[in-house]
């Protein structure tokens, strides 16, 4: 019980500190919601070493409905400023039981949720910041050159670093396999994924590969 109080408690420091950042006028509109984005996938990534699987899983639920009810009393305002539809927040949440469901694999489990938070995440912003002049079209909505661009490298590198850690499971020519193949595959999905979808399809899509190769 004390360890998913700590779990729980991680999340809500990252939305304690979203929201005074927000009163002193340091954080609005969407850099707000990509630094929950961001540094709760960090919290959540590293889940497993504290508690079950069952228990992510269920804490995974809990966060949608959080995020169903906040829609409607907006007690934190995700969408503030956003002029796009977008459906991130519940598939955010939905990633997290998901995830849980597919693997038991800690490293796959945190390289998964690393991936879409701090890539999407950091695409969103320096994609925003640096690639106004490099936009391109695809279902409808404005991608940046750059920020694609930075979501293929911040994936090369989380899955450098967190997949090293299972040499016991992957050999290397599996281990290089995936540095060369998925991150090309996870910018593919991060394009045609609209609407938020990314946010389920990327942590799911690098745990299956993940799971055909070990």
């Amino acid at each position: 019980m004390l360890a998913t109080i700590v779990c729980l408690a991680g999340v809500f420091v990252v939305l304690l500190i979203s929201e005074i950042l927000d009163q002193k006028k340091l954080l609005k509109g969407d850099d707000k919601r990509q630094f929950i984005h961001i540094f709760s996938g960090v919290v959540i990534a590293f889940w497993p070493w504290l508690i079950g699987w069952r228990t992510i899983e269920l804490l995974g639920l809990l966060m949608l409905a959080v995020v169903l009810l906040n829609q409607r009393q907006r007690i934190i305002d995700f969408h503030a400023n956003l002029n796009r539809r977008s459906y991130g927040d519940m598939f955010y949440a939905l990633a997290v039981t998901v995830s849980a469901m597919l693997t038991h694999q800690k490293v796959f489990f945190a390289v998964a949720i690393l991936t879409m938070s701090v890539g999407d995440g950091l695409a969103n912003i320096v994609g925003r910041k640096y690639g106004d002049k490099w936009l391109y079209t695809i279902l409808g909505h404005t991608k940046s050159v750059v920020g694609s661009m930075v979501l293929w490298f911040v994936s090369l590198c989380i899955l450098g670093v967190g997949l090293f850690f299972t040499f016991g499971t992957l050999n290397f020519s599996d281990y290089l396999t995936l540095l060369i193949l998925l991150p090309p595959v996870l910018f593919v999905i991060e394009n045609i994924a609209v609407y938020g979808l990314d946010n389920l399809a990327v942590p799911i899509v690098i745990i299956l590969a993940l799971n055909l190769v070990s």
